[in-house]
């Protein structure tokens, strides 16, 4: 993988992560919903 590549797959994996933190606070039903779908896999 090139360094661009693997740069820029980490600054979108980085705003991915904060749109869903500023997801939670416009949607916090969804997201516990969401939330608690993610843990019960495990």
């Amino acid at each position: 993988m090139k360094p661009g590549l693997k740069r820029a797959a980490a600054w979108l994996a980085g705003a991915a992560v904060l749109a869903l933190c500023f997801a939670a606070y416009l949607r916090p039903a969804f997201m516990l919903d969401l939330a608690n779908r993610i843990y019960l896999c495990f």
